[in-house]
This record gives C-alpha cells, structure tokens and sequence, in this order.
C-alpha cells in the first residue's frame, strides 16, 4: 500500500474524487471542502492523504486545521487502511484532534490510535446523514424564503452564535460575524419572512458534483413549533432542485428527534451515521 501526502487540493480531487462519488451524499463534507480548497489557491491550510493499491486510490482523510480529521463512507475499507493510517498519523507525528465521519470506520480508528496513543476520546455528537431526491407535498404557510442582504447581517451573526452554541459548534459561536458576512455576500443564507419580520433561517451549504447540503437551520425561541424551520427548509430545498442539482443532503443531531421528525415529512430520508470524536488531553 502507498501512502500519498497531497499539498495540491486539486491534484487531490483527481486522486479521490471516484472514490467519494460511489456514496456522494454521504461524502457531501470531504467532496464540498475539496471544492472549496480548489477556489481557495492555497489559502487555507489542509492536510490531504490518499491510500493506494496497485496504483488505485482505496482510502482517504483529510483535515483543514482547526477542524478534525475527516473519514469518509467507503463502500468498502479494510482495517489495513485504517490501521496503516493511525500509524502514518503517529509518525509523521501531525496534530489529531479528533475524528468526524461514517460510524464503523471512525469507531475501529478510535480502537488503533488508544492502542497505539492511551488516548481516550470523547463523543461530540451522533449525527444521521439525509438524503433527498424528490420533495414531499407539506401544507404551506403564510410567509416567503428571502435571500439575506447586508440589512440582515446583525440578525445572521446573532442568530449564528446562538445556533453554535446550541448544536455545541463552538467554532461557528466564535466566528459569527465573519461567517454572516461570508454566508451574505455569497447569498447562501435565507431567512423565512412572515409579515415583515425573519422568523428562521437555512443556508445553502457545500456542493458536490451533483448535490447541496442544507445547514445552519435555525428559528429562535419565540418563534419555535409553529413550522417555520420546515418551511425554510422545503423552499430552500425547492430552490436548490430547482437550479439544477439532483439531491440535497443534510445533517441531524440524531438526538434531536423534533428535527429529525421535520427533515422526515419534507422527504430527507436517513441514509447514513457519522459520529464526532474529540480526543482527551
């Protein structure tokens, strides 16, 4: 087996991209960061490792500092990989984290780096992945979906920070006023509007060759259980259909079930787990 250090995301995505495409709304998060790497010119920092037998790609990770190292869903991966990965990682001695990804593969990666570290790892969260090809008909409220401009950027960042600090993605809390500037500017982010006023919210996330990812779905308080979140989300899904991609893909805290509930009646149904691990100092 070689073990291949890429410093090019796009030579990366050439190497990869087969690999991920055979599950690609399960790999929505390494497929759509490669996609970002690509338009950054080297911008931003990332770690990027294939695995190859007899000059075929088999395995993968990657990691963009300060985030976890990525696992993706393969529809076939030996413990061989995992393990030569695990030892790769210690040698070359590189910061890990944690681990985010398909639940079998991270559980066996969590087992070879105790054995080979002591390190014990925390659980984070257990998310479903869910996949939709064709909405379902839901009954319609008053309201519209608008894309959010420059006159919503307090509302976005305030919002943000309270959805990072209830899904426990610290990263989004700490980042919100740059992430609402960015989700703005390239008019991802969409606010569900009743009489004038924004009651939720729903960003368009990664694309992947065929796909979007829906995320940052949020409604405050005061305006929870009266259906909006789900009919942002059904526009939003909606619009995305209707400009061309074939499916669209979320993720969901499984133990949240009002939300995996939502996701459910509008047509995403689970196709996969992906589980996120902290290590423990």
């Amino acid at each position: 087996m070689t073990i291949i250090y890429e410093h090019d995301p796009i030579k990366f995505h050439e190497r990869v991209e087969a690999l991920l495409l055979d599950k690609e709304a399960e790999n929505n998060l390494p497929l759509g960061i490669l996609e970002r790497l690509k338009k950054s010119h080297g911008k931003e920092a990332c770690h990027l490792i294939s695995f190859q037998d007899n000059g075929k790609p088999v395995f993968m990770s990657m990691r963009t500092p300060p985030h976890l190292w990525i696992i993706p869903s393969l529809n076939h991966w030996e413990p061989a990989h995992i393990r030569a990965f695990v030892q790769y990682l210690v040698k070359e001695e590189h910061d890990v984290p944690g681990v985010l990804g398909e639940r079998k593969a991270v559980e066996f990666f969590l087992k070879e780096w105790m054995r080979h570290t002591g390190q014990e790892a925390e659980l984070q969260m257990e998310q479903g992945i869910f996949r939709l090809n064709q909405l379902k008909t839901i009954q319609k409220q008053k309201g519209q979906l608008i894309e959010a401009d420059a006159s919503y950027q307090s509302l976005v960042e305030n919002w943000l920070e309270q959805y990072g600090k209830e899904t426990g993605e610290n990263h989004v809390a700490g980042r919100a006023k740059e992430l609402a500037e960015s989700l703005i500017e390239d008019q991802r982010l969409h606010l569900w509007i009743v009489d004038g006023t924004a009651v939720s919210m729903a960003s368009r996330a990664r694309t992947t060759k065929n796909g979007a990812t829906i995320n940052a779905v949020f409604t405050p308080d005061q305006y929870k259980r009266k259906g909006y979140a789900s009919q942002a989300v059904w526009h939003l899904t909606d619009k995305l259909l209707h400009s061309g991609y074939s499916f669209c893909s979320l993720y969901t805290d499984l133990a949240n079930s009002t939300s995996n509930s939502i996701y459910k009646k509008i047509g995403y149904e689970k196709i996969g787990d992906s589980i996120v691990y902290y290590f423990t100092e």
